[in-house]
Formats: C-alpha cells, sequence, structure tokens
C-alpha cells in the first residue's frame, strides 16, 4: 500500500508539472498593453490581456527590428470592428530576421499575420497561433528559412478590398526553404470568380508541406511555382487535394 501511496503521489507530481509546462506564459517581457504599437529595439514582448484595434488600415502590431519573440500569451489581438472592407495588418515585419510570433489568437484583419520580403527576411517562426476570421489571408510569410508549424486557421476570406472575384488563403509561404508542419486549416471562402486555397507557396525553392490537415477549400496544398515536396497531409471537402510540387507519400 505504502508502494501504491508513493507511486500516486509520485505521478500527480508530473500531472501537475506537465500541465504548468503546457500552460507557461512568459513574464520575463515588455508588455504590450495597446495597439496600434511599432516595435523598434529587439528583445521579447508579451501580452498581458485581450487587445483590439478598429484600424482599417496599417498594422496593429509593426515589428520593425531583428530578433524579437511576441508571445500573446494565450490572449487575442482583434480587429474584427473594422469589418470586411478592412485593409488592416495583425502582425506585420518587412525585411526582418528572426521573429517568432506564437500562443494566442489573431482575428479580423486583412492578413493576420504578414512577414513580408523583398530579398532580407529570413529565419522566422509562426507557432501556435489560432488565425480566425481574416479577411484575405490567415497567416502569410515570405523569405528564407521560415517554419509555420502547429497553427490553426480557420474561416478566412470574405474580404470587400478586391471586389467581387477574389482569392482567399489560409496558409501562404514563399522563398528558401519554407516548412509547413503540422497546421489545421478550416474553411477558406472565395469571393465570387477567386480561388480558396488552404496552403499556398509562390515562387517557392525547396518548400515542404508535411502533416497538415485541411478541409472545405477550393485547392488543399499548391505549389503555384517553384519546388518542393508534401508528405502526410490530409484533406476534406477540397475540390484539388494537391497540386505543383512533388508527392513524397502518404497524402490523402
Amino acid at each position: 500500500m505504502r508502494l501504491a501511496r508513493v507511486f500516486v503521489s509520485s505521478f500527480a507530481v508530473l500531472v501537475l508539472l506537465w500541465a504548468a509546462a503546457a500552460h507557461a506564459e512568459t513574464v520575463n517581457c515588455t508588455a504590450i498593453t495597446s495597439v496600434p504599437v511599432v516595435i523598434t529595439v529587439q528583445g521579447i514582448y508579451c501580452f498581458t490581456g485581450h487587445l483590439a484595434t478598429a484600424i482599417a488600415s496599417g498594422s496593429a502590431i509593426d515589428i520593425q527590428t531583428n530578433n524579437v519573440i511576441l508571445d500573446l500569451n494565450g490572449f487575442k489581438l482583434g480587429g474584427i470592428a473594422a469589418g470586411t472592407g478592412t485593409n488592416a495588418i495583425g502582425i506585420h515585419a518587412a525585411n526582418r530576421l528572426n521573429i517568432t510570433i506564437k500562443n494566442g489568437t489573431v482575428r479580423g484583419f486583412l492578413e493576420g499575420i504578414f512577414l513580408q520580403d523583398s530579398g532580407a527576411s529570413q529565419g522566422h517562426v509562426i507557432e501556435d497561433i489560432r488565425a480566425d476570421l481574416n479577411t484575405f489571408v490567415g497567416i502569410e510569410v515570405n523569405g528564407s528559412g521560415n517554419i509555420v508549424r502547429n497553427n490553426q486557421v480557420v474561416t478566412t476570406g470574405g474580404s470587400k478590398t478586391f471586389g467581387a472575384n477574389a482569392n482567399a488563403i489560409g496558409i501562404s509561404v514563399a522563398g528558401s526553404g519554407p516548412r509547413v508542419i503540422n497546421n489545421d486549416v478550416i474553411t477558406v471562402v472565395k469571393q465570387g470568380l477567386g480561388t480558396s486555397h488552404g496552403i499556398f507557396l509562390g515562387n517557392v525553392v525547396g518548400g515542404m508541406v508535411v502533416g497538415n490537415r485541411i478541409t472545405s477549400v477550393d485547392v488543399g496544398v499548391e505549389y503555384a511555382s517553384g519546388t518542393g515536396k508534401y508528405r502526410d497531409n490530409l484533406t476534406f471537402a477540397v475540390t484539388t487535394s494537391f497540386a505543383g510540387g512533388t508527392d513524397a507519400g502518404n497524402n490523402n
């Protein structure tokens, strides 16, 4: 009996430690307490509560320096008050290095996350983000050596910005060596004669799309141009499951 009690006690401690790790938040950070905001100093930034803005252009968070970690700490960045005609970006950076964005919700922008590139952008990680109700693109990451993993992209589309016929994209990547790994893309809605894409790879070299799940789109995974492989991806209610690229197996 004593041995059994020791085992149960040890197991309970392990469960508590696991739960604490699973829900850990970043506390040694610079808190973002209102938006719009511009980040110009390298470092670790975090949310301490839900934030929202009604801006219809510009960016709620504009990262204008390298080596930034932005932890939403499970909170929401909201832009839905601007409506479906919004041109605003949730989190934006252009030609930056080594940006990590993680752990929270980005909702109701033209693009939830947009990391832009004209030759210098690289080394970014987007993980554990819920991008929902963004009207054009949920997550877009361009540049070299970027990773988009473990995200949930839900109900993308409906923008009034591009007219009656407009595309919509859950996850979009471009550049050299992108990795799109273990994401869920659920329901992407085009406008009129547009096309809805789950995961879109444009002008990619050596892209890898592995272990994603995509439902309710026109095209599941599309290599529109360039080279790359896809493996272990599942689709449901998708008109064209895979286009372009090289099938490396176990896709359905």
